[in-house]
């Protein structure tokens, strides 16, 4: 039977256990059903017994990673028979390899990442790589501590994004106000009125990141762009992907970013060829996105000279 599962991750004191504390209380989520909290390391905030009682949930605390594996989390499901888990996870725990130790009937319907604001820079100085990986796997980042007008809210969406184009993203600000996604803060450099909406090579980077993230807007838009052929394994026959590559976070971390090409001559055009596509944006389910997402339904396909920068960017 599967058993649902709502992650919640971040670094030590970034007000994970405050926010499951707070879900649990809430009558509209734990509706009478039993909840096991998995609490993967202890901070300053407590788990109340009088809250717990309340909410019909238990707690139990793994503190060695070791111990986070299918076998005990069974076992500790067996014992306590929950109908769904909170799991507090452990932000100095990889999010890669998270799935891989736990139990194939845990379906993960939500992952929260909590950043303490204030300390942002500092965790990125010292620990882009871990924090760049979790990234990439959160389904909702929440940025807590912030201050009013001191938060660089382009930025944070460039480089967040650009490891995950799906993720959202929550401001809560010390004065307890709460934003949600980047009102007013998505102006982007190309002209999204033109037909077609012509994507130099220099805007690749966040017209990438924009047309996944906010894939509505442009959908049955018609959009010129230039980049490279690529195809992967779950790349379907009719199809490739133009694509750039991308520094992500480091020089380190170098990825190919693109979107599916559908165009019936798709196979005349070699992995590694510089193209320029025109076309209109729709939307498909494609392994390649795990579920739906944007693909130019090519109208036009023609050679063209290499960009004169190899990579692109996010800012």
């Amino acid at each position: 039977m599967e058993l649902p599962v709502y992650m919640i991750t971040g670094f030590l004191e970034s007000g994970k256990t405050s926010f499951i504390l707070d879900t649990i209380s809430d009558k509209q989520f734990s509706k009478g059903q039993r909840t096991l909290i998995i609490a993967c390391e202890e901070g300053e905030v407590e788990y109340a017994p009088d809250i717990l009682k309340a909410a019909k949930a238990e707690v139990e605390f793994i503190e060695d990673e070791e111990e986070f594996n299918p076998e005990h989390l069974s076992e500790l499901v067996k014992k306590h028979r929950p109908t769904q888990i909170m799991l507090e996870y452990n932000g100095m725990w990889s999010l890669r390899t998270m799935a891989q130790k736990a139990p194939k009937d845990w379906i993960f319907y939500q992952i929260f990442m909590f950043v303490d604001h204030s300390k942002y820079q500092v965790y990125m100085n010292n620990m882009r790589q871990l924090l760049s990986d979790n990234f990439s796997i959160a389904d909702i980042v929440v940025f807590n501590r912030c201050e009013k007008n001191k938060v660089d809210k382009k930025t944070l969406r460039r480089s967040i994004k650009a490891l995950n184009p799906k993720i959202d993203m929550m401001f809560e600000y010390t004065d307890g106000s709460i934003e949600q996604g980047f009102q007013g803060d998505d102006e982007m450099p190309y002209d999204l009125n033109a037909d077609p909406i012509e994507i130099i090579h220099d805007d690749f980077g966040l017209w990438y990141i924009d047309v996944m993230s906010n894939t509505e807007r442009y959908l049955n838009r018609n959009v010129r762009v230039r980049g490279m052929v690529f195809r992967a394994s779950n790349v379907p026959k009719g199809y490739f992907v133009i694509s750039r590559r991308a520094m992500t976070c480091c020089a380190d971390d170098i990825q190919v970013v693109g979107i599916l090409v559908k165009a019936p001559n798709a196979a005349d055009f070699k992995d590694g060829a510089w193209v320029e596509v025109t076309g209109r944006i729709i939307a498909e389910k494609q392994s390649a996105y795990k579920g739906e997402g944007p693909v130019l339904n090519a109208a036009e396909i023609k050679e063209t000279e290499a960009a004169p920068s190899e990579l692109v960017y996010f800012s």
